[in-house]
């Protein structure tokens, strides 16, 4: 695409199918700046099945047709969206300012992607406004196989993995789970892998067919012994050290809530749930996350955006 738009000139048009990712995240910033300062995207189509599509080619990640401009940014950006080639596509027009961003280019295909869209307007805070950040897991299980146990044994620690996390809850041991779920907490292992003893909240870097969710979150607390994560989940914590339990039961049931979800995929055009992608979403304030957090139940009128799913806290 960026070699493209050298070739194009001013007031020609540039079509190219691509893999979403490069609309969101860090790791593309300098080619969305690149590309948009010269370019104005007037039309994008999403496709609602991968594998209707693409499925001969073996295409892993979520595709779409973008249509830019080699000039201004236009006031409205015609979005379509259709199940495979075949089917006829709905379209809407919207304005350029539900796509294009200062950070990232969102495509809310439907009327209920702006509504999620328009939905999180209620949460204006990172994840580094509110003291925390999130780290991808430590420890990448077939590397460290020397430390890991399938029995629990003195010195050892919970070794922590995706399937560990059923129903939003972390569940340790987990007799399904057929990996070993213990470490033995001997150097390098406790300085290099292990964190300080404390609460958490897990997300899963990557959701099972099964799961409806992308967005799928757990709180995990012990304040006795320190834990391993694995690197198929992510955790978030605060400057390395555990979080303020009510802070991080109202995490979870924010990130687990089914608007929050929607927007997600909206914003994100990753398969996978990346570090990335959480330290740039916005969140409620500390007050808002600890209310969603107090007692077993929530009740909406401590929910910061209203409607969120009421769901006991574990």
């Amino acid at each position: 695409m960026a070699l493209g738009t050298l070739l194009v000139d001013t007031g020609g048009q540039q079509v190219s199918i691509t893999p979403r990712s490069w609309m969101n995240g860090t790791y593309f910033s300098h080619f969305r700046r690149t590309l948009l300062a010269s370019f104005g995207i007037d039309a994008i189509h999403t496709f609602q099945s991968r594998s209707e599509v693409f499925d001969d080619l073996g295409v892993l990640q979520e595709t779409i047709i973008v249509s830019a401009i080699n000039g201004p940014q236009p006031d409205m950006i015609r979005l379509s969206s259709s199940v495979d080639h075949h089917d006829t596509p709905v379209t809407r027009q919207v304005s350029a300012a539900q796509v294009v961003t200062n950070d990232f280019v969102f495509v809310p295909a439907s009327s209920q992607d702006a509504e999620a869209v328009k939905w999180m307007d209620c949460a204006r805070y990172t994840l580094a406004d509110l003291g925390m950040t999130v780290s991808t897991g430590r420890v990448v299980d077939f590397r460290s196989r020397e430390y890991l146990a399938h029995e629990p044994s003195d010195g050892a620690v919970p070794m922590v993995y995706p399937a560990n996390i059923t129903r939003q809850r972390v569940v340790h041991p987990r007799d399904s789970v057929r990996k070993p779920q213990w470490v033995r907490a001997t150097e390098p292992m406790r300085t290099k892998f292990l964190v300080p003893a404390g609460t958490y909240v897990l997300v899963k870097r990557f959701s099972a067919k099964e799961e409806k969710r992308r967005l799928v979150a757990a709180v995990w607390s012990d304040d006795g012994r320190q834990p391993a994560f694995d690197n198929k989940l992510n955790y978030i914590h605060c400057a390395g050290h555990g979080l303020d339990p009510e802070v991080a039961a109202g995490l979870a049931v924010w990130l687990n809530s089914k608007p929050v979800d929607d927007y997600f995929r909206v914003f994100s055009g990753h398969t996978q749930v990346n570090a990335g992608d959480l330290r740039q979403m916005r969140f409620p304030s500390l007050d808002q996350l600890r209310r969603l957090g107090q007692g077993s139940h929530i009740h909406t009128e401590n929910n910061p955006c209203g409607h969120l799913p009421q769901r006991p806290i574990r």
